[in-house]
C-alpha cells in the first residue's frame, strides 16, 4: 500500500505534539516509565456492559447522545461532572506519601471526580482508573503506551512492532477485564486462507503501514490491514452499548440501523448514498473526529464494500466470493437482510419465525427490525443465551470460518446417510425459529417445505459434495442451497424475494432455472435439485 512519506507526515506530528511535550517530562519521572500497566484489575476496570446511549436520529445526521445518568465506567467521563481541573495546591490530603524512591505519587480524576493514585513506582501495581482517559494536565497515565524519546514505532507507542504488542500487554486478561487475548484462542487450529477465501479472525499480530485510524487508508486498496486502531481509537471508546430505535412516522415500519458501540466509537468508516436495486453506493469516507461514524455499519464497510479493491472472483468457487457489503446491504434491492432498514418481508409468518424458539435463539426480532453485523459476525465468547442485542459482540475471531458466531455450512453438502443436521444452521436459528425445520410447526414459514429439504431427501442424488459444483448432491439439503446470498440478492442473476438465490449444483432444466411467487405462501420451481427435476412445480401452504 503506498503511503506518504513518514518524514513528510507532518499533519501527523502536529497532531502528536501535545502528547509529545506532555509525555517528555513523564518520560523522565514516571515510574510509568518501567512498570507495566494494570497486573491487579479490580471488578471497577471492567467497562459496563448496561450503560446505553439514546438512539441516533433516523436522518443519522447526529451521534448517539450520551445517557444523562452518570457512566460508573471509569473510560467514560460523566456527562454532568467534569474532571477536576489541576490546582497549585498539589497532591490531596488523601494521597499516598512519596515513595522511597522520590517520586511522588499524585493523584488523578476519574469520570466522578475522585481521586485515586498513580501507578506506584515499585510494585507495578496501578489504580483503578483506566490508562485510556481522560486525564488532567498533569498526568503521567500517557506512559503507560507512549514514550516521547524512546518510542519504538508510529505515534510514540512504546513496544516496537504492531499495534496489538501493545495492546495485548492489558487485553491478555492480566491488565484489563476485557480479555482479548482469549478470543484468538479458541480457534481450534483455523488459520486465515485467502487462496479459499477461509477467514476466522481478524489479524492484528501483523505489522502494517497503519498510522492514525482517520487516515482514509482503505480507499481503492486491495491489501488491507486490520491493526487494533483500524476499528479502536483508544483515546475514545467508552462502555456505551449499541442502540436501534423506531423510526417515527415511517411506513412500513422500520428501525434506525444499530449505532456504533462506545468500544468503537472515534473510528474511521464511510457513509453510503444508495441508489436502485443491485448498484453500488456512493461512499464517503468519515475520519471519525469531525466527520463521525454514526452506524456500526459505516465501520464495517470500510473494509467490507468497494470502497476498496475486493478479492477477484473465482468463477470456479463463488461460494469464495467476496462481494460489496455495501451494494449488498441497499434497502432498494429486492430481497436482503435488515442492515439499513428493516426487511420487505412483513406477513404474519415472518413475524413467528423472528420470535419463536429455537435451540439456538440469542436475538429477539420482529419483521420491523434492524439487525447489526455483529448479530451475525462476532466471536462465540462475546454472545451467547441471554445477551442483549445492543452489547459487546467483538468481532475478532472465531472456530466459525466468516468469523461467525454460530456454525453455518455453505461450501459442503451433506452425505447421502446424513440426517437432520441442525448445526449446520445454528446461525439462522440465532434469529429464527427451528421449527419448521424439525416439522413440529409449520406456521412460521411462508414455505411449508423447509422440513422435507433438510430433513428427508437423504439418499437423493448421487453427485458429489461441493456446493460449487454443478449437479453435486446426495442427501438434505442446506440453507444455502436455495440462499446462496444470505447478505442480499443483489449480485445474483435473478433477482427474486425471500433471500431466493440458488447455488452453483443446482441445475437449470433446459436452460431454466427459476422460482416464481404466486401468493403469499405458494410458488413454483424450475430446476433440477439432487438429482431431482422440478417443472414447474408448486407448493402452497
Amino acid at each position: 500500500m503506498e503511503r506518504q512519506s513518514k518524514a513528510g507526515s507532518g499533519a501527523a506530528f502536529a497532531r502528536l505534539a501535545l502528547l509529545t511535550a506532555t509525555a517528555a517530562a513523564i518520560a523522565l519521572v514516571s515510574p510509568l516509565a518501567t512498570a507495566r500497566a494494570d497486573t491487579s484489575p479490580s471488578p471497577s476496570d471492567s467497562l459496563s456492559s448496561s450503560s446505553v446511549v439514546t438512539s441516533p436520529s433516523p436522518t443519522g445526521s447526529s451521534t448517539p447522545s450520551p445517557d444523562p445518568t452518570p457512566s460508573t465506567d471509569p473510560m467514560t467521563p460523566s456527562p454532568s461532572t467534569p474532571a477536576p481541573a489541576p490546582t497549585s495546591a498539589g497532591p490531596s490530603s488523601a494521597s499516598p506519601a512519596p515513595t522511597s524512591t522520590g517520586v511522588p505519587v499524585v493523584p488523578v480524576p476519574t469520570a466522578s471526580g475522585n481521586q485515586l493514585p498513580r501507578l506506584k513506582a515499585a510494585g507495578g501495581t496501578v489504580s483503578a482508573t483506566s490508562p485510556h482517559g481522560p486525564y488532567d494536565m498533569t498526568t503521567d497515565a500517557c506512559a503507560v503506551c507512549h514514550r516521547a524519546h524512546t518510542a519504538k514505532s508510529e505515534v510514540l507507542l512504546k513496544t516496537p512492532g504492531a499495534e496489538s504488542t501493545l495492546c495485548l500487554t492489558c487485553h491478555d486478561g492480566t491488565g484489563s477485564n476485557l480479555n482479548v487475548l482469549a478470543q484468538y484462542t479458541v480457534l481450534n487450529g483455523a488459520v486465515n486462507d485467502a487462496t479459499t477465501g477461509s477467514y476466522y479472525y481478524h489479524d492484528v499480530s501483523a505489522q502494517s503501514s497503519h498510522v492514525l485510524g482517520a487516515d482514509d487508508e482503505f480507499r481503492g486498496q486491495l491489501n488491507r490491514h486490520a491493526e487494533c486502531g483500524d476499528c479502536h481509537d483508544p483515546h475514545s471508546g467508552t462502555a456505551t452499548g449499541s442502540t436501534s430505535s423506531p423510526v417515527a412516522g415511517a411506513s412500513p415500519a422500520t428501525d434506525t440501523p444499530w449505532s456504533l458501540s462506545g468500544r468503537t466509537a472515534g473510528a474511521s468508516g464511510v457513509s453510503v448514498t444508495n441508489g436502485g436495486n443491485g448498484s453500488a453506493p456512493i461512499y464517503t469516507f468519515l475520519n471519525g473526529n469531525s466527520s463521525p461514524v454514526v452506524f456500526e455499519f459505516q465501520l464495517c464497510l470500510k473494509c467490507h464494500s468497494g470502497y476498496t479493491t475486493l478479492l477477484t472472483k473465482d468463477p470456479l468457487h463463488p461460494s469464495r466470493d467476496m462481494l460489496d457489503a455495501g451494494a449488498e446491504f441497499n434497502p432498494a434491492n429486492f430481497s436482503f437482510h435488515p442492515v439499513e432498514a428493516a426487511g420487505r418481508n412483513t406477513t404474519p409468518a415472518m413475524a413467528l419465525s423472528l420470535s419463536g424458539p429455537s435451540a439456538y435463539k440469542l436475538w429477539s426480532l420482529t419483521p420491523a427490525s434492524t439487525v447489526r453485523c455483529t448479530n451475525c459476525h462476532a466471536s462465540p465468547l462475546q454472545v451467547g443465551q441471554g445477551a442483549a442485542q445492543g452489547a459487546d459482540a467483538a468481532v475478532h475471531a472465531s472456530p466459525n470460518r466468516g468469523i461467525l458466531a454460530a456454525t453455518y455450512e455453505d461450501r459442503v453438502l451433506t452425505d447421502a446417510n446424513d440426517g437432520f443436521i441442525e448445526s449446520n444452521f445454528a446461525l439462522c436459528f440465532l434469529c429464527h425459529t427451528d421449527t419448521p425445520f424439525t416439522g413440529s410447526s409449520l406456521s412460521a414459514t411462508n414455505f411449508n417445505l423447509h422440513n422435507k429439504h433438510v430433513a428427508g431427501i437423504s439418499g437423493n442424488g448421487n453427485g458429489g459434495r461441493d456446493i460449487d459444483v454443478a449437479g453435486a448432491g446426495q442427501g438434505n439439503a442446506l440453507c444455502a442451497e436455495c440462499h446462496f446470498r444470505p447478505h442480499s440478492t443483489a449480485t445474483t442473476t435473478n433477482q427474486w424475494s425471500h433471500l431466493v438465490a440458488f447455488s452453483p449444483n443446482v441445475q437449470p432444466i433446459n436452460g431454466v432455472i427459476s422460482w416464481r411467487s404466486t401468493g403469499v405462501g405458494s410458488g413454483s420451481c424450475t430446476l433440477r435439485c439432487h438429482g431431482q427435476d422440478h417443472v414447474d412445480e408448486t407448493y402452497s401452504n
